[in-house]
């Protein structure tokens, strides 16, 4: 941390520690009673996992949820954003236009990424540097399952799963005209954002629409983008990003049904800072627009559908059929203006859910989920031929209710994934195989309500991972992240052992959580470094000399060469960490309410041996004040993230800094509505922030102090058009 800084920080984080509560809560705006100092809160419906449409109090596994106000204060340029000080939740940014979850050091394959409970379908698990194909400017509430989720999503969710919930396929009908936007700019790359839904709703048919931007220069960053000190100051090179996004739908709604259907677009260009890979700037013929360095130009037309049936027949109590189809296509545009490489990505999954009432104590759900890939990359980047994955899995999770308030909940899951590589492997001309796997997930949770106030929670997870088609098939040059990467085919599937303890009080003017977890992975899959002196076709005099080896991009052995060669292996890998969130009303009578929060987490990620693994989360400790007084409102945040000396092989220390953020508002009612007009402030210490789970750390920095102005409206129940 700098000095300067140093004696704010610690003084602000000691008076914060003080008080306790939980973060997704909201008692600066909850009712309260003079005759009781019992804080009430409303009852929050969780759509994600076994039971969804539950509030989170009757949920054996925690879920973190984001809505209303705390909500509308997050940074919603990316999902990775929103999420970035979420307890146990960071970002990997590669750049302003892109942003990964990472939940407790995990990410990529291992998290899903849901919208109304269907994947994503796009192809940011493929690489750091691919936008997640979803604006979170139009959700509604996030909700975080940390840890294994695989019972109802299957493999890709063996480390958490992140679900956007939205209002495109509802089951309620807003009669008449409704609608919101949220119109902002921002000082820092004359950045522009904007988002408006609209919703119109008769008898039993409810239309609903939106439309979102975002539009941003290059931004300002403290020092050099550089780690070195090297390039321009103040600016980082080549993070323009233009985003557009939209959608439309129709519902039939009924007490008894609910049938919706959407169509929803999503169109970004970014720029990719540090990476010119391919940029020809400079170069005879070319100009000075086509030379701005590598762009992403990526697109994706998604369909969805929704149905519910409730009571169709005796024993069931509702049936629930959620389907997705998608057409991606994202372009890799290099300095000269040229297609270097061209991902297309066409998937659906499908998913159907039985809810049972209860047969001898046991209340549950069964379910199928059925997914299809066909992946090709064509060009430079072309590191896997093209591909089809497909996934069919069931699953069946079952609840007893005992005592006062307790819950035991048993699951099982059995898949089968395949693998099927159209083509010869890119680079080696090979054969490669058709694969399956059987992943067999378990689990066990229970729930013991300790009197009124606290809820203690065991989870125990068997849950396994089928590798992915680029894990099994890749071999060739990966210039995003500097990589030679060579595949296996013989890999196995991976399998986490998961435990988590933790307790939550949720009543009153003090609310906190607390979480413990220890996760061990066997034939945990990871890319490790290669020392072999050798071409990557294994030509060459071997010539070890415990330095990894860097090839150029022809894979041709070169000490100099910008690429370093991995190879995809398999190892026992452990995950073990704390969480802890709580917040303190500190004052709930009268006109002025003022709350008090603090955050902390931390994780250690290593593999067998003690070797620590890449890019995990360093630990972390923030806290805020959030306060009102009739129609004003007005936060303050501060987070502090710790230094992380404890790297791997190649990896570089990153540096300790410190966030501050403020933000302020003001709420107008008018007819049926309500705007708020708002001013936020971050990284208002201006900040060199570099987050270590990021492949791009060394090469951009977080963006710099930011100003930013706006407006948030809604209205509901207007009659007569």
């Amino acid at each position: 941390m700098h000095p300067r800084h140093s004696a704010v920080t610690l003084g602000l984080l000691a008076a914060l520690s003080a008080v306790t509560a939980n973060a997704q809560s909201n008692p600066a705006n909850t009712p309260t009673s003079d005759a009781d100092d019992t804080t009430r809160l409303e009852t929050i419906i969780v759509e994600s996992g076994p039971f969804g449409g539950r509030g989170g109090d009757e949920l054996t596994r925690p879920v973190d949820v984001i809505y209303g106000d705390a909500l509308a204060r997050k940074n919603k340029a990316t999902i990775g954003d929103l999420l970035s000080e979420e307890p146990g939740v960071a970002n990997s940014g590669f750049g302003p236009g892109v942003g990964h979850p990472v939940i407790r050091g995990q990410s990529g394959p291992r998290v899903s990424i849901l919208q109304n409970g269907i994947g994503s379908m796009d192809a940011s698990s493929v690489s750091a540097d691919h936008a997640v194909a979803l604006d979170p400017g139009g959700a509604e509430q996030v909700e975080i399952i940390k840890g294994p989720a695989t019972l109802i999503y299957g493999s890709g969710a063996i480390g958490g799963i992140i679900n956007v919930v939205d209002d495109r396929l509802p089951d309620e009908i807003s009669r008449g005209l409704s609608g919101a936007g949220d119109f902002s700019f921002a000082d820092n790359a004359d950045e522009r954002d904007g988002s408006l839904k609209l919703g119109y709703g008769t008898d039993a048919v409810q239309f609903n629409a939106s439309y979102g931007y975002r539009r941003a220069d290059d931004f300002e960053i403290p020092g050099y983008a550089d780690a070195d000190g090297e390039g321009e100051r103040g600016v980082l090179e080549n993070s323009d990003v233009d985003t557009q996004s939209g959608s439309a739908s129709v519902s039939w709604i009924t007490p008894k049904h609910v049938l919706g259907f959407a169509v929803s677009r999503f169109d970004t260009l970014y720029g990719v800072p540090g990476h010119e890979h391919g940029d020809d700037e400079g170069d005879e013929g070319v100009t000075e627009e086509e030379g701005k360095g590598t762009h992403i130009d990526l697109d994706q037309t998604r369909y969805d559908l929704r149905g519910d049936w409730i009571e169709p027949f005796a024993g069931l109590e509702k049936i629930k059929l959620r389907a997705g189809y998608n057409d991606y296509e994202h372009a890799e545009i290099e300095g000269s203006g040229e297609v270097g490489t061209l991902f297309k990505n066409k998937a659906y999954e499908a998913r159907v859910e039985l809810l049972h009432l209860a047969v001898a104590g046991w209340h549950g759900e069964v379910g199928s989920q059925l997914s299809h890939r066909d992946f090709k990359a064509i060009g430079e980047e072309a590191l896997v031929p093209p591909t089809i994955a497909r996934n069919l899995g069931l699953f069946v999770v079952e609840e007893h209710r005992f005592g006062d308030g307790h819950r035991l909940e048993l699951g099982a899951r059995v898949e089968r994934a395949s693998a099927e590589a159209n083509g010869t492997q890119p680079n080696t001309d090979a054969t490669l195989p058709d694969l399956d796997f059987t992943p067999l997930s378990l689990s066990a949770g229970s729930v013991f309500a300790l009197g009124h106030d606290y809820h203690l929670r065991f989870n125990l997870a068997r849950s396994q991972r089928a590798p992915t088609t680029e894990e099994l098939y890749s071999f060739g040059a990966h210039e995003g992240t500097k990589a030679y990467e060579r595949g296996d085919v013989d890999l196995d599937v991976e399998t986490s052992n998961n435990v988590e303890l933790s307790l939550e009080r949720h009543h009153g003017r003090f609310r906190s959580s607390a979480s413990v977890y220890y996760n061990r992975i066997d034939d945990y899959i990871y890319e490790k470094p290669v020392d072999l002196g050798l071409n990557v076709d294994g030509s060459g005099t071997a010539s070890s000399d415990g330095i990894a080896d860097r090839v150029d991009d022809e894979g041709h052995f070169d000490p100099d060469g910008e690429l370093v060669l991995y190879d995809y292996e398999q190892s026992r890998a452990t995950f073990y960490g704390l969480e802890a969130q709580a917040e303190y009303a500190l004052l709930q009578q009268g006109p002025f309410k003022l709350d008090g929060r603090i955050f902390f987490d931390t994780v250690r990620g290593e593999l067998d041996g003690g070797r620590d693994l890449p890019r995990i989360t360093p630990s972390r400790l923030g806290g805020g004040l959030d306060a009102s007084f009739r129609q004003w409102s007005a936060s303050l945040a501060l987070t502090h993230v710790d230094e992380q000396d404890r790297v791997a092989a190649l990896e570089t220390e990153t540096e300790g800094y410190t966030l501050l953020s403020a933000d302020l508002g003001y709420r107008l009612r008018y007819g049926t509505g309500m705007a708020t007009f708002y001013l936020r402030g971050r990284n208002l210490l201006d900040e060199e922030a570099r987050e270590h789970t990021s492949f791009l750390k060394d090469l951009a920095p977080l963006t710099g102090r930011t100003l930013m102005a706006g407006v948030r409206f809604e209205f509901a129940g207007v009659q007569g058009l």
